[in-house]
């Protein structure tokens, strides 16, 4: 895992500055502790910095060139099957001289091409691949955006890096993307490939970009893998576990090749628990695992997770915290370079703080509940068999009235509520409902004199999502949450809260061939009995705990509001004052008022509003000033 970052300077025939390069890596410093390299030519600056994990020799270290210079690359991510590529290529008569999963790309690249490489590794990773003889870069990014590349396109200069903060250095105004804010302040995240600022961009998941390298213009845009929305109608649930148990096992070990010590993240649910309980079966050693949990709560993943380490044996690790929760999140804020308001980011940061202390890879769950099923994808399955029950409108029209008259007579389900999420799919199924701002909250919301702030591009902007999908509630429910919440949300929080820490994470579900086969399962088997995650608790069943499916819900939660009541409302007070939120010009202050005075009375719980308000408010500070 490492930092990436390169200058291309169009407009001159010069050598870009060797300071800018330094100064960009210099920024990814925790991205990549081991090493920093920096290679200038012609018009070309390349920079890394490196975690090492596979081939820890100087071998391995970049940017790396093919045997002749003509081939250039700076990588950041790991591919998984690169041991089977280059015995591949090496019966093409190919000869390398390390070992390292980079020169595999090169190699890979002269001889496949971009587009069959692509196609070929599996991973996660955004590497840039600079071909000198024909002039062009090729801007590469994982299936699932696991791995970050953002850049920019100034008057003489096309810049990348693996950090926003590399690139926004060149920025000649910095200027606040609005639409991306408004996405921000309803689903507390950016929506990519753009970013919170205007003309810096990312590359988008599952997608390359070829740049001229004399111009500086992007002349193509191509994706180049897309999950399957075909469904297999015909299967035995039984042979169905047995392929999933087949595909999350080999997931988990081809993501064990490491040069350097491995653990397991491990809370109580079925996604993390699976990967221990597996990784145990098939390995002679020992596993490492951590589980967290917070002082101010109980919490009671804690014994959950106490219980399988017990019985799988594994060398396990209880982190408490107590964090400095102030300097915590002014110090993440500072690192994610973005507005960011999942609260879980604090946890998931300190807990590969302290994994880092054992071991440099570690392995999560994250994928689990976006491939199997959340518990409010069930209603997408409700909204279908209501579509099948009564194929016509009227049918439909006559359903939902007589529905509401029993309602009122024997408390009969009133299918109003089904009504309404036909009209709106939307915002019926992606919107972070209860977590942010609404649409209709925001017209307080915002400044009426900044006419810049509009509400709308959220809600349009998962419209368009939605409706890029097509097949059933269920098939659309499982694909759109890949492109927002997953995309925007959870990768960016274990990504910058790893890459913080210098610590590797691995994510086995959001494997290619797992998902894959994941996404050709139809949600009524995933969400079977209007389970959520039904297979992977029927693994769990089997791998965890026989009496999986009778457990009481787990959650882990962040005590955000007693943070916002107590540590934090000191900084509340001063970053949401009349004084800023005035001078800022973005929102309405007596409205912002009225949210934390609501909060402390106990009138409302606007923990999540507030919290957003607060990132905000501490990042722009720190990128605007006060």
């Amino acid at each position: 895992m490492c930092g990436i970052a390169g200058i291309v300077n169009f407009s001159s025939t010069s050598v870009p500055d060797r300071a800018e390069i330094e100064s960009m890596c210099s920024i990814m410093k925790l991205r990549g502790p081991d090493n920093q390299g920096i290679w200038l030519k012609d018009k070309i600056a390349l920079g890394h910095r490196r975690l090492s994990i596979v081939d820890l020799s100087i071998d391995g270290n970049q940017p790396m060139h093919d045997i002749d210079q003509t081939v250039s690359i700076v990588f950041n991510g790991e591919i998984y099957n690169f041991l089977i590529l280059k015995r591949e290529l090496e019966d093409l008569g190919c000869i390398f001289k390390t070992r390292s999963d980079t020169e595999v790309l090169i190699i890979g690249y002269k001889v496949w091409g971009i587009g069959k490489l692509l196609n070929k590794i599996d991973g996660m990773f955004s590497f840039v691949i600079v071909d000198h003889a024909i002039k062009r870069s090729f801007l590469c990014r994982d299936r699932f955006g696991k791995k970050p590349l953002y850049y920019h396109r100034s008057n003489d200069k096309f810049v990348f890096a693996s950090d926003i903060k590399s690139v926004v250095m060149f920025l000649a105004n910095k200027e606040i993307d609005y639409e991306s804010l408004d996405y921000y302040l309803t689903e507390l995240s950016v929506p990519q490939p753009k970013t919170i600022f205007k003309n810096v961009y990312q590359v988008y998941k599952s997608s390359y970009l070829v740049l001229d390298n004399d111009s500086g213009t992007i002349i193509d845009q191509k994706k180049y893998w897309e999950l399957p929305n075909s469904i297999v109608q015909a299967y035995d649930e039984n042979e169905v576990l047995t392929e999933l148990e087949t595909k999350l096992t080999n997931a988990i070990l081809k993501r064990t090749i490491s040069d350097v010590p491995l653990g397991c993240f491990l809370s109580g649910g079925a996604d993390s628990g699976l990967i221990v309980a597996l990784l145990a079966q098939h390995t002679t050693e020992r596993v490492k695992t951590f589980t967290v949990g917070f002082a101010e709560e109980d919490f009671s993943e804690l014994p959950l997770a106490k219980a399988l380490a017990k019985k799988y044996n594994t060398e396990h690790t209880e982190i408490v915290i107590q964090p400095s929760i102030k300097d915590e999140i002014e110090s993440l804020v500072d690192y994610y370079g973005e507005p960011f308001a999942d609260s879980s980011s604090i946890p998931t940061y300190l807990i590969c703080r302290e994994m880092r202390k054992h071991v440099t890879v570690a392995l999560s769950g994250d994928g689990g509940d976006e491939l199997f099923g959340y518990n409010n994808y069930t209603y997408a399955l409700m909204l279908d068999d209501f579509l099948r029950s009564h194929k016509t409108p009227l049918s439909r029209k006559i359903k939902v009235v007589s529905s509401k008259l029993k309602s009122r007579i024997n408390q009969s389900q009133n299918f109003g509520a089904v009504a309404n999420s036909l009209k709106n799919e939307a915002d019926g199924h992606l919107l972070n409902r209860g977590m942010a701002f609404m649409p209709n909250e925001k017209e307080y919301l915002y400044n009426k004199n900044n006419h810049s702030m509009r509400a709308g591009f959220a809600m349009n902007e998962l419209g368009k999502i939605w409706n890029s999908y097509t097949g059933t509630f269920g098939q659309k429910i499982f694909l759109a949450s890949t492109d927002t919440r997953l995309l925007n949300d959870y990768l960016v929080k274990v990504d910058r809260s790893s890459m913080k820490s210098s610590l590797e994470v691995r994510s086995p579900f959001l494997d290619k061939d797992l998902s894959e086969f994941a996404f050709s399962l139809p949600p009524e088997l995933k969400l079977k009995g209007n389970t959520a995650k039904y297979l992977l608790k029927k693994l769990a069943e089997k791998h965890i705990d026989p009496d999986f499916f009778n457990r009481k819900k787990q959650g882990f939660g962040m005590p955000v509001r007693h943070w916002i009541k107590n540590e934090l409302k000191s900084l509340v007070n001063e970053v949401l004052s009349e004084e800023k939120i005035k001078k800022q010009g973005f929102f309405d202050y007596v409205y912002v008022k009225k949210i934390i005075t609501e909060n402390e009375s106990g009138k409302s719980n606007n923990t999540h509003k507030i919290w957003a308000l607060l990132w905000f408010g501490i990042w722009y500070e720190k990128e605007f000033g006060s």
